[in-house]
């Protein structure tokens, strides 16, 4: 029914909504339970699979289908080098241990630093790839270097190398080195990582091959027993471990640690993870993190958990009692095991001592001795690099900047560009297709929940159901002027939507005056239905809703892992607005404006309707491939997969120009 408002004194002000759209309508937690709603649908047909898998031929196929369908996530791996150009640094001796300070490369001209530690005694030695997670020191962290000691001793050869963006391969300093965001390495995975999104790949494939290279230098040394290779890490480095005994199978044994967690149990957490962890699809595609983990079946597999880690562990058990299924198709399943450490989210070496009892039992030469004392090296003692960068280090170093552009340009130019003569109707296909746009269209059924006079100005407060299965509410305020004649009807996308009024009260009027009506537009997750601020321990600093690990990162990269984007989500809304305006006003076609990232929505709307008549933007920003192989600030609004080429910006502007739309920048 809505209420009745006027405005007779003082400046014009046209009035946004009140909160949960005028007591009308909850959002706050709209697109979480869109996000959970539609995820469980998928989750429900997963498990319905997985318990019809009957037989090891069943359970292979399937386990072929998942490495396809990693292997397409990931944009594929990087090829091998020939030459890893190993080089040493120089050799720490210790007493019936020492360690050797090394560099290889795992890409041309993108060096890997490492520490290779090494028994005394004759060879040939299992030997154990250690991948570390998100910790600024990772190889030399003193935790790492217990638990690089404790195997060591044990008779194992153990590889511990810095990840991207860690220890001695440090990128993106340029924001704040101080930054924890940096220091951790989260702002450099999340960085890269949305470029490759853009190119419908994934950045873990960069690790991936840096792990691989790693296998590579243990399988190459004559005191290695090639045929005993195990891997382990703790958090991202336990993620890693299982993308490598899914994909390598020189991997005997893994002990992935604080990383495993079936994927319902993590989402009922509203936590995210970072890009490398986040793969487009995972979720309706029924790849989980027992899909993964079950990858080297029945190969010897410890999950290493932590009763009090920020992944549940009602998560752990699921993904094992599943594996155990796996496990008993092979009548294996003692080779499958669990440790949980009585700690918060914990390294490698607090797994504890059974954990290294494991290794020697599964892969060593002798049963598990403990040991008393580690003689721990500083950080100095234990870098490949004068300086500490290998940046610095090496005259032709590649950033990952420049890894990722050179991929970047591969996926560009393997598929076709707008200079082969695309159609509009074709890069409207492009678009329906990536940005999930062909879904079914509701009633809208608008409601008014308040009315305003502004001078001789209708204003409207509005909302209506842009999807009906699971609910979406979008909202916006619509200003007629009755004195006008109605041409072109205009749609505004501003950045904080209604959130923009009643600052922007003049422009607003300005403009319903110049075309008979304005529609200022909400699309989910923005101005009266922006989502509440979800917290996270590990968010860095306050107020972060649109930083990394903020709101809209944990949202966004949800919708991805379901195989659709916010980004694709909120062009879909605008298209309802379009229509809304057009059945309000009886328009032939509507007016769009969009300013800022809204201006990316205005866009891809325009380019997917014929509705649109003309459009203008205000900072439009960089084509995605621009942001894929330039340097740009980070914006989690625009997370979005595989949108080069005829789906990418200068395409659509391309499309819209060959339908006559007028378009003003």
């Amino acid at each position: 029914m809505g209420t009745d408002e006027s405005d007779d004194s003082g400046p014009v002000r046209i009035e946004g909504f009140g909160p949960g759209v005028d007591g009308y309508y909850d959002v706050g937690d709209q697109l979480s339970r869109y996000l959970t709603e539609t995820a469980n649908r998928f989750f429900t047909n997963e498990r319905t699979t997985k318990r019809s898998i009957d037989s090891k031929a069943a359970f292979e196929a399937r386990r072929a289908d998942v490495r396809s369908t990693v292997l397409a996530s990931l944009g594929g791996l990087p090829d091998r080098p020939d030459d890893l150009g190993v080089e040493r640094h120089g050799t720490i001796e210790r007493a019936g241990y020492h360690v050797d300070r090394i560099t290889f490369e795992s890409l041309q001209d993108f060096h890997v630093t490492a520490n290779c530690y090494v028994p005394d005694a004759d060879g040939p030695h299992p030997a154990v790839l250690f991948s570390c997670g998100h910790l600024g020191p990772a190889k030399t962290d003193e935790l790492n270097q217990q638990a690089c000691i404790e195997l060591v001793r044990q008779g194992f050869v153990v590889l511990i190398y810095d990840p991207i963006c860690l220890g001695e391969r440090r990128q993106y300093d340029a924001p704040d080195a101080s930054d924890p965001h940096v220091h951790s390495g989260v702002y450099g995975h999340s960085y890269a990582g949305q470029q490759c999104y853009f190119a419908g790949g994934n950045v873990a494939r960069f690790m991936i091959a840096d792990a691989q290279a790693g296998l590579d230098y243990l399988a190459e040394r004559a005191d290695v027993d090639e045929g005993r290779l195990g891997a382990t890490g703790t958090s991202g480095g336990g993620i890693l471990t299982t993308y490598l005994g899914l994909l390598d199978d020189r991997v005997a044994v893994a002990a992935p640690c604080c990383a495993v967690c079936e994927r319902s149990e993590w989402l009922a957490t509203g936590k995210t993870g970072d890009p490398e962890q986040i793969l487009t699809g995972a979720i309706p595609n029924g790849v989980n993190a027992d899909d993964v983990l079950t990858g080297m079946a029945p190969k010897p597999v410890c999950i290493g958990a932590a009763a009090s880690d920020f992944f549940p562990i009602e998560g752990v058990e699921e993904v094992a009692d599943r594996a155990e299924r796996i496990y008993e198709l092979y009548d294996a399943t003692e080779r499958l095991e669990v440790i949980v450490a009585d700690a918060g989210h914990a390294s490698v070496y607090e797994i504890g001592a059974e954990l290294f009892a494991w290794f020697c039992a599964h892969l060593g030469d002798e049963p598990y001795t403990p040991i008393e004392g580690h003689d721990l090296a500083d950080e100095d003692a234990l870098r490949c690099t004068a300086t500490g960068s290998v940046r610095a280090a090496f005259e032709d170093e590649r950033s990952l900047g420049d890894v990722v552009a050179a991929f970047v340009d591969e996926r560009r130019n393997a598929a076709a560009s707008i200079d082969d003569g695309y159609d509009p109707e074709r890069i409207e296909g492009a678009l329906r297709e990536r940005l999930d746009l062909a879904r079914d269209r509701c009633e809208r059924n608008p409601r008014v929940t308040a009315r305003q006079e502004v001078g001789d100005l209708d204003v409207q407060r509005i909302f209506f159901m842009s999807e009906r299965d699971p609910p979406i509410v979008v909202t916006g305020v619509l200003v007629a002027d009755p004195n006008t004649a109605i041409d072109r009807p205009a749609v505004l996308c501003f950045d904080e939507g209604t959130g923009a009024l009643p600052a922007r009260s003049d422009e607003v009027i300005s403009i319903a005056r110049e075309h008979g009506a304005a529609l200022v537009f909400d699309p989910r997750g923005v101005g009266a239905v922006r989502h509440r601020e979800i917290p996270t321990w590990y968010a860095f600093g306050p107020n972060d809703h649109d930083q990394i690990y903020g709101t809209e990162y944990t949202l966004g990269h949800r919708a991805l892992e379901l195989g659709g984007s916010l980004f694709g989500d909120r062009v879909f809304d605008v298209t309802r607005a379009v229509a809304f305006l057009r059945s309000e006003t009886a328009a032939d076609d509507v007016h769009l404006l969009g300013e800022g990232v809204a201006a990316y929505h205005a866009l891809y709307a325009a380019g997917t309707t014929d509705a649109v008549g003309s459009v203008e933007f205000r900072d439009l920003g960089p084509s995605f491939y621009e942001r894929a192989t330039g340097e740009y600030p980070y914006d989690p609004r625009l997370l979005v997969d595989d949108v080069l080429g005829e789906a990418d910006v200068p395409a659509v502007l391309s499309a819209l120009d060959d339908r006559g739309v007028l378009v003003d920048r």
